[in-house]
Order: structure tokens, then sequence, then C-alpha cells
């Protein structure tokens, strides 16, 4: 009984599946194998993902912005005195915005920060509250270089508790250091763009550096060498830097020309691998340059010098015979966008731009964008008398010829995307 009702399926499947064949116009075999292909068929080649990655670009940049002196005046200490403390914040508010909008923000610190046991001071040995290093982090630095002609003013043990300081802030310091370990150019990675910084002074205002101290700060005499700086930026190099941002204390004060000096080192640190040379130590602004050099393999790049960024903050102003200038109250905000082809491996500046500032003295030191203030054509805004609106304005446009227009200055190097 069994067998003949199997039997029966069997057969009832077989008719069905005849008329779904026949009604569907399908090969018998579709329903149990593939089909198999008349001839030979190329079969399809798998593309490894590595194989076409060059194929795709990967572009990346970085937005750096670099300021000048960032000194602390006796006046400036006074004013920010809270009664329970200091708060220099108030200084920096309307130029935050700027130090915030870039990737990265450096400036030369050139102060000390003792401690308040030695007293605070000003020139000619200055000694400034712990707090100016919080509020410059709360503005937008992130790195301060630390090498110049005031970092020795409270001796070395000053010189070390400045550093612990700021890293104790947030901010990164490069240029003096209190081990021989420390002793390196500080490498700061930024969207999958490896940047070094070195700083280096040519002199410590005839403070010598104590006996087996000498990592403790980058100094050449009146750089009567350079040998030890394209040391450093070859070391960069190979610890993996793809652009190298020097900040090189020198020059002479008040001077609105670079000197022999500074012509005559700026092409050949350049050359040696210098991307970026930030001056500073004059007080005032001094030219913006593109410097061409020209590679071994016959190709070029170029480099951007910034001789003197001039004072970002602070209570330096005209003082016949002293300070010889009204031009140490303005200072030069650099901003440059570095690019990277990731697959090339080439990293260069593409772009640069720059704001030109004014310390104003009678509020609380606070630093002005001009193209801002000059675009209002309202003084009050700025606690600023209509006499003193009219110098900027004419401080600006003389200083926008001096240091930019008069030099030729372009904002995008040439050549940029062809190095």
């Amino acid at each position: 009984m069994r067998s003949k009702q199997l039997l029966l399926l069997i057969i009832s499947l077989v008719v069905l599946v005849a008329l779904s064949s026949f009604y569907l116009d399908l090969p018998w075999t579709t329903f149990f194998t593939r089909k198999q292909p008349a001839g030979p068929v190329e079969q399809p080649v798998l593309e490894d993902p590595d194989d076409n990655q060059d194929q795709i670009p990967d572009i990346r940049t970085a937005r750096l912005v670099a300021v000048g002196d960032i000194i602390a005046h006796l006046t400036q200490v006074e004013q920010a005195s809270t009664g329970s403390g200091y708060d220099f914040s108030p200084s920096f508010s309307f130029i935050t915005p700027y130090l915030q909008s870039a990737d990265l923000t450096v400036g030369n610190f050139e102060t000390v920060l003792a401690g308040p046991e030695q007293g605070f001071s000003g020139y000619p040995n200055f000694n400034s509250p712990d707090e100016l290093a919080a509020n410059l982090k709360q503005a937008g630095f992130d790195l301060v270089a630390t090498a110049n002609n005031h970092c020795l003013d409270m001796g070395i043990d000053g010189l070390f508790r400045t550093v612990n300081s700021l890293t104790g802030a947030g901010l990164k310091c490069f240029g003096t250091y209190r081990r021989p370990e420390d002793r390196h150019p500080l490498m700061v990675e930024i969207n999958g763009i490896n940047i070094s910084f070195i700083a280096y002074t040519q002199t410590t205002n005839g403070i010598p550096v104590p006996a087996g101290h000498e990592y403790a700060v980058n100094f050449i005499e009146n750089f009567t060498t350079i040998d030890p700086i394209i040391e450093d930026i070859s070391i960069a190099r190979e610890l993996g830097a793809d652009l190298v941002v020097l900040y090189i204390h020198w020059g002479h004060e008040y001077w609105l020309s670079p000197n022999e000096l500074q012509r005559n080192l700026a092409p050949r640190l350049a050359a040696a691998g210098a991307d970026l040379i930030i001056g500073s130590h004059p007080h005032v602004m001094q030219p913006l340059e593109w410097i061409t050099v020209e590679q071994e393999d016959g190709s070029s790049r170029q480099s951007l010098v910034a001789y003197s960024l001039g004072n970002f903050i602070s209570n330096q102003f005209y003082w016949e015979p002293y300070i010889p200038t009204p031009k140490v109250q303005y200072g030069l905000v650099v901003e440059v966008e570095i690019t990277k082809d990731m697959h090339e491996g080439l990293t260069y500046i593409s772009q640069a731009d720059y704001e030109i500032t004014w310390v104003h003295r009678n509020w609380r030191h606070r630093i002005l964008p001009l193209s801002e203030v000059l675009a209002s054509s309202r003084p009050e805004e700025y606690n600023m008398t209509t006499e003193e609106y009219q110098n900027v304005q004419a401080g600006f446009a003389r200083l926008k010829d001096e240091v930019v227009e008069k030099y030729g200055f372009s904002l995008v190097p040439v050549g940029a995307a062809n190095n």
C-alpha cells in the first residue's frame, strides 16, 4: 500500500515539474543545477583596493596661525590683578576668534613664569603670573617658542619653572628644556601632517647659560654659525617631519627692515629645510617674503620668511629716545595653509594670509584686529577717540605698504601646486 502511494507521489511531482517547465519556458536543469555556458567565459577579476588607491586623491590641509612677541610688562600685570589672582583674558577678547580658527596657533613667549616668590616684574627682568599661560591657552594658543633673550631673566630655575608652568597649562613649548633628553625638535601631527617646531636665539641679554646646562637653551651667540640649527632641521626630517617651522630670535630692536645677518641667514635656513621662518626680537613688523629653493632633482619649493612679526602684546609705546617708533604697538598675525598629498608625500605652504593688529594700551591692552576695526568706522565700539582711530588708520595703511605691498608679497606662492 505504502509503495503504491510513494509511486503516485513521485509521478505527480514529475508531471508538475514538466508542466512548470512548459509554461515558464525553463530548461529542466534550471531547478537543480546552474546553467552551463555554451563556451568558456572569462572569470571577473576582483580589483585589489590597494591597486586603485593612487587614483583616489587624498589631499590633507592644516591651518597654522603664528604671532610675534608675547610680553607682559608690569603695567599689564597690575591691570590684570583681580585681588585674589590675575586675569589677562580681556587682552585677547577681540583676537581670540582668529586664534581659535586655526588647527595650530603659536607665538613667541618672551617672559618668565618663575613664581610669585620671586616677585612679579617687567623690563628688564621679566617674571609674570602663571595665569598668563592659562589665559593664552584659553585664547587659542597651542604652543609657544621660548628661546629668546629673556628666557634666563630669572636664572636657570626660572627657566625650568617656566617650562613646567607652560606645559601644566596645556601649552607645548620649544626652544628651552628641563632635561637633556627633552632637547629635540617638537613634532605635532595635524590631519595626517607632521609639523616640526624649532626655536633658537642669538642672545640671552648677557646672562650666561650655567655650565652643565647648555642643553637648556637653543642659543648661538650672534649666530656665528647655524650648524646646530641645520642639524636640528635634519633630525626633524629624520623623525618624519613633513614641514619645519623655525622661530628665530634675531635682528636689531626697532629696525623696520631686516639687517644684513637676517638677509644672509634666511636663504641658507630655507635651503637647509626650514619651510616657515618666523622672526622675533625687533618688536616691530618687518617684511614677508617667499624664498625659492632649488632642489637636487631640479624641482623647486617655496619657503616663507617673516623677518619679524613685531609685538603681539606688550606695553611698549613711542618713547624717545628709548623706543624710537610708535610701530611697537602694531603686530602681524600670519596664517598659512599647509597642504599634503598623501600619495606623493609632498607637503608645502599652499597659501598665506595676514592680519595687522594694534595693542590698545588704554583699554586693558586689548589686541585689536585692524581690518575688523577699520571696517566698522565706529571708533567708540573699540573705546577709541577719533584721533586714535585716525592715527591707527594711517598706521595700518603705512604698514601694509611697507611690510607687504612694497616687497610684492603674494598670498599664494608661485608654483605652490607644483611643489
